[in-house]
């Protein structure tokens, strides 16, 4: 064969000297053959981003010098030319198909429901909302109103404000100004105070604390023969319940519901906030803690909120404040270079709710609806993204999608998820006591335990450690899972459930049946949050050792607009349900009318759409003619 070819490369090159025709050269050919032929084609996980192996290139046929034409004849050098560029362009391998395709499961297109003619409406107020008009912002608001005396009044106005220096929006917060002579009478009052409450200060824990706080600031004032003006006054009442009730400096943040994070790096240096508005996102304050000691006084005070303690030989705090929010905190210059620092993660009042999702522009009334089948026929989600990108608030707004009967057991390390459901067992994780860790309480544990409880649904608010053996073990079992993940692609999603600590075998996941990717992505000047695809797994192959994924929908960031494709996961889902392919993509379109409609009235409180999907279930007809009709 070799001296076959290299007569031939030879007919090639006398070819060349009278021909102007390029001819490609055949080393880097030959070259991948040997490679393709010896180097091992190791295993690997077939997803849809993945670059695959090539299959392996057959040898191109070439003629050799002896050879005639069908008609008797010798190849001529032009005809010998053409054939061996047509036989080299032959030889070019082509690429497998991404996703290995399911011969048994029948797939069944969503496509009708999204399409590239039909992009997708900007539906949230802040994306209607360019960079000229960013510049134009200059909204005030309330944070702190307090009764005083059966009278409301209000302490303190916040304001969102465009700077042309900076080229940037800073949030301020607008406090009651106190002059040199002021404060410090405050300060004798409030050391005064202390003494006075030393022994009785668990009665600023009551809902009196306020007015409590007013009675013996009265008798303080009274006692020192202060007289003060009613404006003088108010200004103490505000700083009273500000230092020894609210959270000292950053009390005014906690008060604004649209802020998510609050964040202070060190002292002297400005607090961050990250809005719910992606409009506004990250932005600097007005406020910042003037000394070390003012700081470090304050991270021990909300460490003592947490009840949790916190200090030089264990500087590091993770827990939870009284109405929820999340803390974490660094005590002390040893370890922080700039000095203690604190983030606390917000949660709303009101949890988010799939109306939201469709609000911000992170999902769509198909894609939900999608979702929403999928959770009623007990299929397993897992919600998976970077940090920040909205992963729990995504799972609680999905997780109404519950049948409200259902019983549902959840087991957080720190308590974030709000469902209405009255069947709702809420578990959380306990840190132990001591070196030892005595009296600790893991995930682990609360998941094992939750098994015998006999729940429909399980929902772990942050896969991450031994404890996924156990809930893909009960996926197995026939329970539905719920659960995030911190990934941002299907390969990192492998890596992270097969690698330590997690360590499950590839077989396993295939109990997963969706994964949902979220992304944070900058838009028009904007952070917004989408969904960047959802993933069925269709089953694990064995002869392979590849799991066999199909991608149903994705955000394209050209035009801003969601598509979907096909879903293998419907036709098993229409089997369960006993219904026709026509009628399970009915469900889906009945599903994304009723959230269109109830988009459009501006319903967005958990418990009102948590009736809503009620009445879809149980008074179907009677919701669908008022979708229509209203």
């Amino acid at each position: 064969m070799k001296t076959q070819l290299k007569s031939a490369l030879n007919k090639v090159a006398v070819a060349k000297s009278s021909d102007t025709i390029f001819q490609p050269s055949f080393s880097n050919v030959f070259s991948r053959m040997r490679r393709a032929k010896h180097a091992p084609r190791p295993k690997k996980i077939k997803f849809e981003e993945k670059r695959l192996p090539l299959p392996k290139p057959e040898p191109a046929k070439l003629p050799v010098k002896d050879e005639v034409k069908k008609d008797g004849g010798f190849f001529t050098k032009s005809e010998l030319k053409d054939l061996l560029v047509n036989q080299f362009k032959n030889s070019k391998t082509e690429p497998e198909k991404k996703v290995e395709e399911d011969s048994n499961a029948k797939s069944i297109s969503l496509k009708h429901l999204t399409n590239e003619e039909s992009v997708q409406k900007k539906v949230s107020q802040s994306e209607k909302v360019n960079e000229t008009q960013i510049k134009d912002v200059d909204e005030s608001f309330p944070l702190i109103t307090l009764d005083v005396e059966g009278k409301k009044k209000t302490f303190v106005n916040g304001k969102i404000k465009w700077y042309d220096e900076d080229h940037a929006l800073k949030y301020e917060v607008n406090e009651p100004k106190l002059n040199e002579q002021e404060s410090k009478i405050l300060e004798e009052i409030k050391l005064i105070l202390e003494r006075k409450l030393d022994v009785q200060f668990k009665a600023v824990n009551v809902d009196s604390a306020f007015k409590f706080l007013r009675e013996n600031v009265n008798n303080i004032i009274k006692k020192i023969g202060l007289t003060l003006s009613d404006e003088q006054r108010m200004k103490f009442d505000y700083f009273i319940y500000r230092d020894f009730i609210g959270l000292s400096v950053i009390e005014p943040l906690m008060h604004d519901t649209n802020i998510e994070d609050i964040s202070c790096d060190g002292p002297n240096i400005p607090i961050f906030i990250y809005h719910r508005n992606p409009q506004y996102a990250g932005m600097e304050t007005n406020l910042m803690f003037k000394s070390a000691e003012e700081l470090d006084s304050f991270v021990l005070k909300i460490s003592q909120k947490t009840g949790k303690t916190i200090s030089v030989a264990e500087p590091l705090l993770d827990g939870a404040l009284p109405d929820g929010s999340r803390v974490q905190a660094t005590f002390g210059s040893d370890i922080a270079r700039r000095g203690s620092n604190f983030t606390i993660r917000k949660f709303m009042k009101e949890p988010i709710t799939p109306i939201h999702e469709i609000n911000f522009a992170t999902a769509n009334a198909e894609l939900l609806a999608y979702l929403w089948l999928a959770i009623e026929n007990g299929l397993s989600i897992l919600i998976s993204g970077a940090t920040a990108t909205g992963k729990t608030s995504f799972l609680n707004a999905i997780s109404l999608f519950i049948k409200r009967e259902s019983k549902i057991v959840s087991i957080e390390d720190t308590p974030e998820l709000r469902l209405p459901h009255p069947n709702w067992v809420p578990e959380v994780a306990r840190k132990g006591f001591g070196r030892d860790a005595y009296g600790e309480v893991s995930m682990f544990d609360l998941l094992k335990a939750s098994l015998r409880q006999r729940p429909d649904y399980i929902i772990v608010g942050e896969v991450r450690g031994k404890e996924a053996n156990v809930m893909f073990q009960s996926m197995a079992t026939g329970h539905a899972g719920l659960g995030t993940l911190h990934a941002d692609s299907f390969s990192a999603v492998y890596d992270r459930l097969t690698t330590k600590p997690i360590e499950l075998p590839a077989s396993m996941i295939e109990n997963l049946d969706i994964i949902v990717f979220l992304v944070v992505t900058k838009r028009d000047n904007k952070y917004l949050r989408k969904v960047k695809e959802i993933v069925e797994i269709i089953e694990y192959d064995i002869d392979s050792n590849q799991l066999v994924t199909n991608k149903v929908f994705d955000w394209n960031p050209n035009n801003n607009s969601f598509r979907s494709f096909e879903s293998k996961l419907l036709d098993r889902m229409r089997e369960k349900m006993g219904i026709s392919e026509e009628q399970i993509l009915e469900e889906i379109t009945h599903r994304s009318e009723v959230l269109k409609w109830l988009f459009s009235k501006k319903i967005m409180e958990y418990d009102k759409m948590a009736d809503y999907i009620k009445r879809y279930y149980h008074k179907k007809n009677d919701l669908m003619k008022e979708v229509r009709g209203g």
